[in-house]
């Protein structure tokens, strides 16, 4: 920590401390809510029962620790292990039946003790569906059989079944025939297809006098996909749900809630249902009545157009792509309709929350934000060292959509026990910045006590649970979560631009930043696409819209549904219902376009609002074609007027003006919108300074995040009435800095901040301080403030490196003590149990102090290099808090005597050494016990762990 950042805390003592009271303004922000936030705001976790076998004293336990933590619930995740060698992880009973059943009783009176929100995912698996499932109400696909003969002739065909990708299909039903003039080439005319499905006689016979010529014959059927729950538990069973039927999801919500009735009190009850990421096989989907509704919805018969379904080009390549979309964009409004909305409905009789995670992850059917809209909690999810990254997909359904919640699975992949929460926080501050206000840990797995440590766990995710080494100093890293997420649901999101990205289904928002932990040195690991700015780095599918750089800017995808139905204009804004406005939207680069949304362009635009894209010049759908094209073109001209975007790059249109082959950013600048957050002093161009702006009805609310491991000192100009003040509230310390010095300026405030690494800060500018003091001023200073300083003062260390002692615990192989005559990691000293060993050590030194040392006004801190992974401080036995943040720093003063005083430290790592040492130990008794064991070997390298580098002692004198 440098002398300013260590001044900046003993200022921040003494300006909260000192700061003077006023009169209160009116304000949504609440301080006492900020330094122990609401139980709503706590990060929850996806709970893993793994093959739905419990332990029922460990389930009482770790509802008890969730609680102890600060967490704000768990989602009972019933499914089945994709590692259990020898099968060393029991099957429990079958999912919601009566003895799972009573585990879940047992869960839902603990937590409504505990004050804990407890939550059921949909199926044991990922998906909807169970053993209550019908044939009629499961999974179906498109499947054809195909004839080729030759007439004139007559024949008598039986049509039998079709074969499927998995076998000869079974439980059809037949939609229709047709007979097409063959072609080697697989290329046909939908005009010249020949109907014979009034030639089908009962049971499926087809009888037809073939005309001259070769004839394919071709039966549509409609199949029963059999597909079946994907991991369940082992004693679980069932089908996948048709997600397309509306008949087929109210049975399954309603069997689940009526069984889940049994347990339940109007009380008391399961406040979420949590339906997964949507993973049902890739094929064609279908529906009974998916015919009518076509028809319905778009007015021409599709039966004509099936074979291109299966295979078949039509000669016209542009009918084919309109008809493939009206498809797909069909498939996509059942599937929402039928499922997500639906269950909405369901949930809202019965009190209960959906929380959906229906974005472009897994296997997507959907235009995403309609579907993330379409629920009470949007959900995206980010991965720990893997690209799936779709947190901004679910925060722009929530910000178009009104919603506040922001959920995301955090923390997913496949690094086991390699990282702690201090790692864990670099990408959860990301995910901020993408809009995250809900962390849902995946995963916290249930942990019987035959489990032993690390104990069973799923196969991909972090391991936040009971059983991590750190698991008891991790009430710092909740409270960090629960502190943030609580100022970033104040409020509306604030962004300047709306991306409408097309009506295709499925379709896709890209992650506006990644994993920074990647980097294109690093082979094998993502692919080429990943780099490529137009492609979405998590799908590789092309981005709907290329926006280029924006720096300082931000900005929301919107769709068809929102821009028809909830978006107008007013004073040169587009605005929605919540009251969320931005000052431009921008087209996708392409020349088709709804016709719906263009209508509503006309509207916007000539009410004031300003857009920008190409001109469009035809419909996407093929619902009233050809004559749709030319409504396009007529409605088009006459909104573009000259603008080319050649040489004429924009065309006024009642209040309102649309460009054409501007740049996103020379149209914010050429309207005035300067950026809401400008970057000065630091080479920004991977935006690991990033921000995420909410504004309530007197607040302005930054966060800002440095996502880099090094320290910067930035000079950040804030885009709000140079009239406010700005105050710096500390998410990880729960404290507030009220007095700064800043620079007004004709548009906004500058602020000089220093941010530590993978640190952050929220900026809250207000028309007046509150002036209250800090309640938890004097009780929770555990980690340095990098703020403003306005403390002048003496800077001194006292240099306590070396000669530590340090014990480990012997049931985990450590040696009894060891003496350092510097810090090391553990991993490397001598001791083959040193280098092996997982947990919790020990260090203690004593240092003598005088009594100038202690003078009055005199503060002191203890500050560590590293510290891996995380540490609690005692001096003289008092407790001074848990460091797990860079700059690694405990305020020590309270504790401080004159003459010997003893410095304890308890450092922890992760597990990883242990299960390494045991793996390179085969013939010894193992100290950990783990499903997960066969994801490491001999050759996984050991971590760094303990206290490493310099340890110091540095006092201020203060002012006073």
């Amino acid at each position: 920590m440098s002398p300013l950042a260590a001044l900046a805390i003993v200022s921040f003592l003494l300006v909260a401390a000192c700061s003077p009271s006023g009169d209160k303004p009116v304000s949504v922000l609440s301080e006492e809510d900020f330094l122990n936030p609401p139980t709503e705001t706590r990060p929850m976790s996806l709970w893993t029962w793994m093959n739905g076998y419990i332990d029922t004293v460990k389930l009482v336990y770790e509802l008890e620790q969730m609680k102890e933590k600060g967490m704000r619930g768990a989602i009972v995740w019933d499914l089945g292990a994709l590692i259990n060698p020898n099968d060393m992880i029991p099957a429990g009973p079958a999912f919601l039946g009566p003895e799972s059943l009573g585990y879940l009783r047992l869960a839902l009176e603990t937590s409504h003790e505990l004050g804990l929100d407890l939550g059921i995912s949909a199926a044991s698996s990922w998906n909807s569906g169970g053993d209550w499932v019908d044939l009629e109400d499961g999974s179906k696909e498109l499947l054809h059989s195909a004839l080729l003969t030759e007439g004139p002739t007559n024949i008598k065909l039986p049509l039998k079944n079709p074969a499927s990708p998995r076998g000869m299909a079974e439980h059809c039903e037949l939609i229709t025939v047709m007979a097409v003039s063959h072609r080697h080439d697989g290329i046909y005319s939908h005009q010249e297809i020949i109907d014979l499905s009034e030639q089908v006689t009962d049971g499926n016979i087809l009888e037809w006098a073939v005309p001259a010529g070769q004839w394919n014959i071709l039966s549509f059927f409609t199949c029963n996909t059999m597909q079946p729950l994907v991991v369940p538990s082992p004693n679980s069973s069932g089908l996948i749900i048709d997600h397309l039927s509306h008949r087929a999801t109210e049975r399954h919500l309603n069997e689940m809630i009526s069984r889940l009735g049994q347990i339940s009190t109007d009380e008391n009850k399961f406040k979420f249902i949590f339906l997964d990421s949507y993973e049902v096989w890739q094929m064609d989907d279908w529906t009974p009545g998916f015919i009518a509704e076509f028809r319905t919805r778009y007015g021409y018969d599709p039966r004509p157009f099936l074979p291109v379904l299966q295979g078949y080009r039509l000669a016209d390549p542009t009918v084919q792509t309109r008809f493939e979309g009206d498809y797909r964009r069909l498939v996509s409004d059942l599937l929402i309709e039928s499922h997500y909305a639906q269950a909405v409905e369901i949930g809202d009789r019965h009190s209960i929350q959906m929380i959906t995670e229906a974005g472009h992850g897994g296997h997507p059917r959907v235009e995403p934000l309609k579907a993330l809209g379409s629920s009470h909690m949007p959900m995206g999810e980010f991965w720990n060292r893997q690209r799936h990254w779709v947190t901004k997909e679910a925060a722009s359904a929530a910000h178009i959509y009104g919603k506040q919640i922001v959920a995301s699975e955090s923390l997913t992949g496949w690094n086991h026990w390699q990282h702690g929460p201090t790692d864990f926080k670099q990408l959860i501050d990301v995910a901020f910045c993408e809009g995250l206000n809900q962390v849902v840990f995946h995963t916290f797995s249930h942990n019987p006590e035959i489990a032993g440590k690390p104990g069973f766990v799923y196969h991909a995710g972090e391991h936040v649970n009971v059983n991590a080494t750190w698991w008891d100093y991790s009430r710092p890293f909740m409270d960090y979560i629960a502190r943030a997420s609580y100022m970033l649901r104040q409020g509306n999101f604030v962004a300047d631009v709306l991306l409408y990205y097309g009506d295709d289904a499925p379709n896709l928002v890209p992650p506006k930043r990644m994993n920074p932990n990647y980097t294109p040195d690093m082979p094998g690991l993502f692919p080429a696409y990943f780099y490529d700015e137009t492609k979405c780095p998590h799908c590789g599918m092309d981005r709907p819209i290329v926006t280029g750089d924006l720096p300082g800017y931000e900005y929301d995808y919107v769709n068809e549904d929102v821009i028809t139905t909830r978006l107008d204009a007013q004073d040169g804004k587009l605005v929605l219902p919540h009251g969320s406005s931005y000052r431009l939207l921008v087209l996708p680069d392409r020349e088709d376009i709804s016709l719906a949304v263009l209508k509503k362009l006309e509207q916007l635009i000539d009410e004031g609002a300003v857009v920008l894209g190409r001109k469009p010049t035809r419909s996407t759908s093929l619902k009233g074609y050809p004559a749709v094209d030319q409504e396009v073109k007529e409605l088009a001209d006459k909104i573009w007027g000259a603008a080319d975007g050649k040489t004429v790059f924009s065309n006024r249109f009642g209040k309102g003006i649309v460009y054409w082959g501007r740049s996103i950013q020379d149209v914010l600048k050429e309207l005035g919108v300067q950026p809401d957050l400008e970057v000065k002093g630091v080479d920004n161009k991977d935006r690991h300074i990033d921000f995420v702006h909410r504004r309530t009805s007197s607040e302005e609310i930054y966060f800002i995040s440095n996502s880099s491991e090094r320290q910067e000192r930035v000079s950040l100009v804030f885009r709000v009435d140079p009239g406010m003040q700005p105050e710096i509230w500390d998410a990880e310390s729960g404290l507030i800095q009220r007095k700064l010095a800043y620079t007004k300026l004709p548009n906004g405030i500058q602020l000089d901040m220093e941010l530590d690494p993978i640190g952050s800060r929220f900026v809250v500018f207000r028309r007046k301080s509150s002036g209250k003091n800090d309640p938890g001023l004097h009780r929770d200073l555990q980690a340095g403030f990098s703020g403003q300083s306005t403390v002048e003062g003496d800077f001194e260390t006292l240099d306590i490196s070396t000669d530590w002692k340090i014990s480990f615990d012997a049931s985990m192989g450590g040696p009894a003590s060891v003496l350092l005559s510097k810090l090391i990691s553990w991993s490397e000293m001598e001791e083959e149990g040193a280098r092996y060993y997982s947990g919790t050590a020990t260090y203690t030194r004593e240092f003598t102090l005088d009594k100038n040392q202690l003078a009055a006004g005199l503060e002191a801190f203890v500050r560590f290099e590293e510290i891996q992974e995380m540490a609690r401080v005692l001096v003289n036995g008092e407790d001074c808090g848990v460091v797990w943040l860079p700059p690694y720093t405990a305020r020590i003063t309270p504790h401080l005597r004159e003459g010997a005083n003893t410095l304890t430290v308890h450092a922890v790592n992760t597990w990883n050494n242990r299960i390494v040492g045991d793996i390179q130990n085969p013939d010894q008794p193992p100290f950990t016990n783990t499903n997960a064991k066969p994801r490491f070997n001999r050759s996984t390298p050991l971590l760094p762990s303990g206290l490493l580098g310099t340890c110091q002692i540095q006092f201020f004198q203060t002012n006073k």
